[in-house]
């Protein structure tokens, strides 16, 4: 007690435990107010997991594989542990989506919790953050080649394209430096970064209470939020919602530890059954391997996929960029007084369509087989490489080869038997040059390097069909004018 009374003097604890767990929370509150605590569960499961993981891990592509595979064998439950922290990204991401969905329908991002509500959303994209450059740090296969599809991705971003690409790749190749600035922005910028939003958003959460139900802040409401008499309404209305004399301890943080412990329990008896997946090395210039990322990037994967070329900025930015701002803007716009969610029938029709939308385009990646690259021609190094670009950059959503691939541009089959690779150069790097109304997106720098169209070409090149070897090509290579200076 001595112990306990010099402590109390000196950090005021009896008063952080009154504020804290002694602190009176809305009636009738449901199981799905514990989200964000599992949410939060699992964010210091991959902290615990990740920091051990992190002492064995080597940052350099040359040993980066070789220190995965060691983790896997020799560290005493390595596997566990990796296996762990990579069920505990996907269960991060399933529960933060969930927390937002219930905020979302119970109306709980209106007055007083905008603040709140913004700083979820930034924590939503720190979580995004955390999974994408995650992905790279195994270095196999699916590492490498997701990673260059998603930095490829970035760089049609418009102004800020080039810098993105730059700032992630640290060059125009993925290689060791994009391998340590990865590592730096998983194990150190963005752990910062998501401990301070956590911090804010627990402090926010504390001091505004727990959300009520929809039906408490209804009855009687002005119609919109901004009614000057609305913060009147809204603490007497909170006030009575709390009368039934709950405890956040050991009321509410009970539960919270009964759905945290039967998460971690989930993620444990996932990681001893499945583990952690683990490919092949990285090979830069594999001819057959066609990436595929997780399965919370497969929606925009897919939509790509299910567009022209021309419009793959818009969808690869604008998508993300309407959704950011629908989100962050929802509060600020959406004043209606109404908070359950069969009540606002328009924020309901715009949840059922996004959630059937990601839904549809994720079972569609899924059923979809993987686009076999013809590989008759006994390539040389160049021609590999422009094969792995030709996968990376997600031609065969637009181009046929031998059958397989998309029909929004031209059958690329024999591509090779009528243009040189000369020719194929010039027009991957603006194809409006040769034909203004081409839909197809000019891979000049800063999207691809001269280097890497030249790959590209030359592997074009070598696409001559089935009968390729004994036909003769007839090159229809019409230049456009030389521009006037």
């Amino acid at each position: 007690m001595g112990i306990f009374r010099w402590l109390d003097e000196r950090l005021d604890l009896v008063r952080a435990k009154r504020d804290l767990l002694d602190r009176e929370v809305p009636d009738r509150l449901t199981w799905w107010h514990t989200l964000g605590s599992a949410t939060l569960t699992v964010f210091l499961v991959q902290v615990i997991t990740g920091t051990v993981l992190a002492t064995y891990y080597s940052a350099s592509p040359d040993h980066a594989y070789e220190s995965i595979q060691y983790m896997e064998r020799e560290v005493a439950s390595g596997a566990l542990l990796r296996g762990v922290h990579h069920w505990g990204a996907s269960a991060m991401v399933i529960l933060i989506l969930a927390h937002m969905i219930r905020v979302f329908s119970v109306g709980a991002y209106k007055y007083p919790r905008e603040i709140n509500w913004v700083l979820g959303v930034g924590l939503f994209l720190m979580v995004m953050g955390f999974s994408f450059t995650g992905y790279l740090l195994p270095w196999d296969q699916k590492a490498y080649w997701a990673t260059a599809v998603g930095t490829n991705i970035a760089g049609t971003t418009p102004v800020l394209g080039a810098a993105l690409v730059a700032l992630l790749r640290g060059g125009s190749e993925l290689g060791a430096a994009t391998l340590a600035r990865f590592y730096a922005f998983h194990v150190l910028w963005l752990p910062l970064l998501l401990t301070m939003l956590v911090a804010l958003h627990i402090i926010v959460v504390v001091r505004q209470g727990i959300a009520a139900r929809p039906r408490d802040l209804e009855t009687g409401a002005p119609p919109t939020t901004k009614d000057p008499q609305y913060p009147g309404y809204y603490r007497q209305a909170y006030a009575a919602s709390k009368r039934g004399g709950l405890r956040f301890w050991p009321d509410i943080l009970g539960k919270d530890a009964i759905v945290s412990a039967a998460t971690v329990l989930l993620i444990l008896l996932l990681a001893a059954a499945f583990g952690a997946p683990l490919e092949g090395p990285a090979d830069p210039t594999d001819t057959a391997y066609v990436p595929r990322p997780e399965w919370y990037f497969l929606p925009i994967y897919q939509l790509l996929k299910l567009v022209p070329g021309s419009f793959e900025a818009v969808i690869a930015v604008g998508v993300p960029t309407i959704l950011l701002i629908v989100l962050v803007g929802l509060p600020f716009f959406d004043r209606g007084s109404r908070r359950n969610l069969l009540h606002r029938p328009l924020a309901l029709a715009g949840l059922a369509v996004l959630l059937a939308g990601s839904g549809f385009l994720i079972g569609a990646a899924g059923r979809a087989p993987e686009t076999p690259v013809d590989d008759s021609a006994n390539l040389t190094s160049v021609q590999r490489a422009g094969r792995s670009l030709y996968q990376s950059q997600q031609c065969a959503g637009c181009h046929l080869i031998a059958g397989h691939g998309g029909e929004s541009g031209p059958d690329l089959t024999t591509v090779g038997l009528r243009h040189s690779a000369g020719w194929m150069h010039s027009f991957l790097e603006s194809p409006a040059r040769f034909h203004e109304e081409s839909r197809m997106p000019a891979y000049g720098p800063p999207t691809l390097s001269h280097q890497e169209i030249e790959e590209l070409a030359q592997y074009l090149a070598t696409l001559r069909g089935r009968d390729g070897a004994t036909a003769t090509p007839q090159f229809y290579d019409t230049f456009p004018p030389p521009r006037r200076p």
